[in-house]
């Protein structure tokens, strides 16, 4: 068995594999994946350069990422937490980990209190008498309709108790918007694409254009009229004032929804903020069933459609009326789900570990292809890459530990629920990268460091208990960069 000659550069390929996977990811097409060729007899590595030529041989030759995202999104589908999807993916990925020659390949086991599974959902307007159907979607883990209901659409803007007794006795079955349409730019805004690349040392000498998708954001930014429309940032939502994130986190809203199941309304109804008739969802379980029963109905629609409907029910001439009907079905715990777990044992330092992630669950209106089942592949592919090298007598000093977590999407309970079963192991975990960045090349990391040790003082990483002198464990990726993150 050979070992590597400098103790970082294994790290390093690491980088590089997520960083060129990502990059492969885009704008590959699934149709001409190759299948793979017969792997190289012999290496013969001496230095970090040449490690980077052996990784970037091996993905260019005998990748396989295309074929598992092909297979996870097409055949497998939608991996919504506490399904039956998410669970072949479980047992699917931790099939492809053993026929990469992982070791201590295992699904570790973790509970949700109550699960829920998406049924029909459906809205038409029937004052005035137009008969459009709205496109809607249920928010996750909330309740449905009583069968199909008509009742007015109102606009509340009260939070205060006190403020929401005008509103007492009125609101049976009413659908309730809570804040103004967002303004949304169109899909082809070269704004919602990826962030430019680093400039180049001339970048300075050069005259961009106002919309060029290689000027800084915010010189784009500037550059554009104050009443341009722009593409909804869901971290900017709670400043903007509009949109479903807006929705869900703005103050009050606890007192809201009491007060609006207390009244018996159909449901709420958020902007789902996105261009041309696409639909978000988001959502997370509560403590157990009966509060997942006694939840208000809530409902994400399509931009074009809630702007129609709050322009009605702000500027018409009469009460405005809709027919709706939801179907959503929870399930009773105990629901266990699973992180997928393998590794690929150090050859001199096996007790100290480096985790390679992502989240393997998704929402379930699509397949789950750029969040996260991208993510996932490149952490497949990451280890069949460097399983393949071990294999060729070049293993890594630390070992590599793969993990694709569950629960994510509902606030990253699967990370929280690993650093609960490996606490003991916390201190000897040397660092973590995790990919959730969807489809896109990587320009960089972002580093995050506990000062005490105990929590991150970072929005989306899961805390633990680790000793300060040591960056440890876990990164969310957040907003709409490629991010990969160290704590």
């Amino acid at each position: 068995m050979r070992t590597l000659p400098h103790g970082n550069q294994y790290w390093s390929a690491v980088v590089l594999l997520v960083g060129g996977l990502a990059t492969l990811l885009y704008g590959a097409e699934v149709e001409v994946a190759p299948p793979p060729r017969p792997a190289a007899v012999s290496l013969n590595i001496r230095s970090p350069l040449d490690l980077d030529r052996a990784v970037l041989t091996e993905i260019r030759q005998h990748s396989q990422i295309m074929r598992n995202l092909q297979y996870l999104s097409d055949v497998i589908g939608a991996r919504l937490t506490g399904s039956p999807g998410l669970e072949r993916a479980n047992r699917w990925t931790a099939e492809k980990l053993q026929e990469y020659g992982l070791v201590n390949v295992r699904l570790d086991p973790w509970e949700i209190p109550v699960g829920w599974q998406r049924g029909h959902a459906s809205m038409r307007i029937v004052e005035p008498d137009t008969g459009l159907r709205l496109l809607v979607a249920s928010a996750g883990w909330t309740p449905g309709t009583a069968g199909k209901v008509t009742g007015p659409v109102v606009i509340i803007r009260e939070r205060t108790r006190d403020k929401l007794e005008q509103y007492k006795g009125k609101l049976r079955n009413a659908v309730v918007l809570l804040s103004p349409p967002p303004t949304i730019a169109p899909v082809t805004d070269l704004r919602y694409g990826p962030p430019p690349p680093p400039p180049s040392k001339d970048a300075g000498k050069k005259k961009l254009s106002p919309l060029s998708s290689r000027e800084p954001a915010a010189h784009r930014q500037a550059a554009l009229p104050p009443d341009e429309p722009v593409p909804y940032n869901w971290y900017r939502a709670p400043m903007s004032g509009n949109g479903f994130l807006h929705d869900e986190w703005q103050p009050g809203l606890s007192a809201l929804n009491e007060f609006l199941k207390s009244e018996g309304v159909a449901c709420v109804v958020t902007d789902a903020a996105k261009p041309h008739g696409l639909l978000v969802t988001t959502g997370g379980w509560p403590a157990d069933i009966v509060a997942a029963q006694n939840r208000v109905p809530r409902l994400h629609m399509a931009h074009e459609h809630y702007s129609l409907l709050w322009r009605l029910a702000t500027q018409g001439s009469g009460t405005v009326r809709v027919e709706t009907e939801i179907q959503n079905t929870f399930i009773r715990s105990p629901i266990t789900v699973y992180n997928t777990v393998g590794e690929i044992r150090g050859s001199e330092k096996p007790e100290e570990i480096v985790v390679v992630g992502a989240h393997l669950d998704s929402w379930d209106l699509a397949s789950g292809t750029t969040d996260n089942g991208t993510g996932s592949c490149v952490v497949l592919e990451v280890a069949r890459a460097l399983a393949t090298l071990a294999r060729q007598g070049y293993p890594p000093k630390r070992t590599i530990r793969f993990v694709l977590f569950s629960g994510e999407e509902q606030g990253l309970h699967g990370s929280r629920h690993y650093v609960q079963r490996y606490k003991n192991e916390l201190p000897r975990h040397s660092a973590a990268i995790v990919h959730d960045t969807g489809t896109g090349r990587v320009y960089g990391l972002a580093c995050y460091r506990s000062q005490d040790g105990r929590s991150p003082g970072f929005n989306g990483a899961v805390s633990c208990s680790v000793s300060p002198e040591r960056v440890v464990l876990f990164a969310k990726y957040l907003a709409e960069r490629s991010v990969l993150a160290f704590i």
